[in-house]
């Protein structure tokens, strides 16, 4: 029988039920975690469910980087954003290896739990760099800046996060369009909702600055240097639906 823990679907209720599957001396093989939102009940399971306490969570990360390293608890972090079926017990297994060999982890990358975590948080990385350079602005009726997207993975919050620092004088909001998740700061600090119709206008104003840029960008184009395939190597094409200059 599998023991199946349940939790709330954030990376630190995530942590919180792996913390008990450890500290417990559960065997890695025999336990399940799944967020309670895609759990489907069967009646052999044992089922547990996890609360998220925020001490717990320190104490995990704390364990993590003491074993290892802040890199390696950064890894683990960006895996849990990525998109991949069953991460949850890709990164439960990875967990137990960092507490049984430390540092040593780092160096595994012929264990295939090992290499698949590394592949999961590259991609994450990959992508959140990409859009720190992709996301396009516009101003709203609502008198903030707003710009969407839609990432592959749950990158929201890193996206939010660096754009705190680099917009910090402005009111703005973040939409994934896939997820329905929203990041809202209002010049103090971010605040991440949930909202499945957000209906905003475009200021005149922005949608000028919107044509000036197309403008703008087809005026600097050399024709006889265009290179579709290079661009869409450098570029993938899912990266363009937002961006003014592709539409």
């Amino acid at each position: 029988m599998y023991k199946i823990f349940l939790y709330d679907g954030t990376f630190e209720g995530f942590m919180c039920a792996a913390f008990h599957i450890i500290s417990e001396g559960i065997d890695k093989d025999r336990a399940i975690i799944v967020s309670k939102n895609e759990y489907q009940p069967m009646f052999i399971d044992s089922v547990r469910e996890v609360q998220n306490d925020f001490k717990t969570f320190l104490e995990m990360r704390k364990g993590i980087i003491e074993k290892a390293d802040s890199s390696v608890f950064k890894k683990i972090y960006y895996a849990f954003l990525s998109d991949t079926k069953d991460k949850e017990g890709y990164i439960l297994r990875y967990l137990f290896f960092v507490f049984e060999h430390g540092k040593k982890i780092k160096y595994l990358y012929s264990d295939d739990i090992v290499n698949a975590v590394e592949k999961m948080a590259k991609n994450v990385s990959r992508e959140i760099g990409k859009y720190m350079g992709l996301m396009r602005f516009c101003e709203t009726d609502k008198g903030f800046l707003y710009a969407k997207f839609e990432p592959k993975n749950d990158i929201i919050k890193p996206i939010a996060y660096f754009f705190k620092n680099r917009l910090n004088e402005f009111y703005w909001a973040i939409h994934d369009v896939k997820r329905n998740k929203v990041a809202i700061y209002d010049r103090k600090k971010v605040q991440f909702l949930t909202c499945d119709n957000l209906k905003l206008k475009v200021t005149h104003q922005d949608e000028m600055f919107q044509m000036l840029w197309k403008n703008y960008f087809k005026a600097v184009a050399i024709e006889e240097r265009k290179n579709l395939k290079l661009q869409q190597q450098n570029m993938p094409k899912r990266y363009w639906k937002y961006l003014l200059e592709k539409n």
